[in-house]
């Protein structure tokens, strides 16, 4: 790690939506790569890991004494200790001053509220290139708990009357999985709402289309009780 000048009193601070950055205060650190992916595990796990268990996972296909040897170079290269990773006993964990905005954003999910930025943050990906397997288990988790995240927060804005943004929160939700039948269907009603019964129908019949080419199945019978009146309506249409 780059030594910095940082000014007395200011955290550090980890960002690993969007991309892994290290800050002092302002300040921009540089950190090599070896080091930013001890800095990423110690981050989303919030418990102490044993340092064997970050030496299998950071150099899975290195002998156990070669990972060691790695993990060893890694903590040598984060500079003094104290200042982000702390020992503990025979495992390791942050520093309690270091922040991070992943834990911010997990416990934003957990209890989802209309506040201004939580889109960006709801939109962010975790670590977007990293392919490490440990990566990729705590990736999936934060797509499920944002895709939850933004359908309730979807349901706070229309129950308060903001139906641009809770379209927002659910057309967010339906690109970050385009399979989701409950983001579609917040979408489905929030065109019923507003009136624009044509955009309800594409909406479904899009969604419903993915979902044969994708998948081979059918729509739930929830969202097709919710459309039939309008299907029903379009095909008499048809006929007349």
């Amino acid at each position: 790690m780059t030594e910095t000048t940082a000014e007395p009193g200011t955290r550090p601070h980890i960002q690993l939506l969007d991309g892994f950055r290290l800050h002092f205060g302002r300040t921009p650190v540089h950190v090599v790569p070896s080091a930013q992916r001890l800095l990423a595990l110690l981050a989303v796990r919030e418990c102490p890991v044993p340092r064997t268990v970050a030496a299998a996972l950071l150099w899975p296909q290195a002998t156990a004494r070669r990972a060691a040897a790695c993990l060893r170079s890694s903590l040598w290269r984060l500079g003094r200790p104290g200042t982000l990773v702390v020992g503990l006993d025979d495992a390791l964990t942050l520093d309690a001053q270091v922040e991070v905005d992943f834990r911010q954003a997990c416990a934003l999910t957990a209890r989802p509220t209309a506040s201004p930025g939580v889109m960006a943050v709801l939109k962010a990906d975790l670590l977007p290139g990293w392919t490490q397997p440990w990566v990729r288990d705590e990736r999936d988790w934060w797509r499920q708990a944002r895709l939850h995240a933004l359908e309730v927060l979807s349901e706070q804005f229309r129950s308060c009357g903001d139906h641009h943004h809770a379209h927002e929160a659910a057309l967010t939700a339906v690109q970050t999985d385009p399979l989701r039948e409950t983001a579609h269907r917040a979408l489905v009603e929030l065109h019923l709402a507003d009136g624009n019964l044509a955009q309800a129908v594409r909406q479904y019949q899009s969604y419903r289309t993915l979902l044969r080419a994708e998948l081979g199945l059918e729509p739930s019978a929830h969202i097709h009780d919710l459309m039939r009146p309008l299907l029903r309506s379009s095909r008499d249409h048809v006929r007349g």
